[in-house]
């Protein structure tokens, strides 16, 4: 049935800000956007927002993609729902119930860490070492501003 993976998709509710984390803290770079404050003709954001609206089942549903890319070539897409607007939920515990996990490769995780704790990102812990079949790594989760759960993972060459 499923063929593959496709690029993981995050909602955000304001899209300055999760730039601002995503491409300006983590290194990611923009590669696409659509939507209102895209470069598409009037005709074309029609096209997109009834489209969106029909596979959302969201009457009125508008929204702002913005795709980014990591260094090594693998892209996020981050969606903003700039109407209907909503109050966001309480930002839920890595142990709830469908709570999904954004993974990203990181080297220098201490220094990451540091630089991402200094801009005032909720970091659960700092970096915790961990050894399985010799191999050891640092890992570490944290939150975007939105409250979606972030795992920055280091695989390491020796100890530190």
């Amino acid at each position: 049935m499923i063929s593959g993976v496709m690029e993981p998709a995050l909602t955000v509710g304001d899209m300055e800000r999760s730039l601002a984390f995503y491409r300006d803290l983590l290194g990611f770079r923009v590669v696409e956007e659509k939507g209102d404050r895209s470069p598409m003709s009037r005709e074309e954001q029609a096209r997109w927002h009834a489209y969106h609206e029909e596979v959302c089942g969201i009457k009125g549903a508008r929204i702002h993609v913005v795709l980014v890319e990591a260094p090594d070539g693998s892209k996020l897409e981050l969606i903003e729902y700039t109407a209907p607007k909503v109050t966001p939920l309480p930002r839920r515990a890595l142990s709830d119930p469908g709570v999904a996990m954004m993974a990203f490769s990181v080297h220098d995780s201490v220094k990451a860490v540091r630089r991402l704790r200094d801009a005032g990102v909720e970091v659960v812990a700092d970096p915790v070492r961990y050894v399985l079949e010799g191999i050891a790594s640092y890992t570490t989760y944290l939150y975007d501003p939105d409250g979606n759960a972030i795992c920055l993972f280091e695989v390491v060459e020796g100890d530190r």
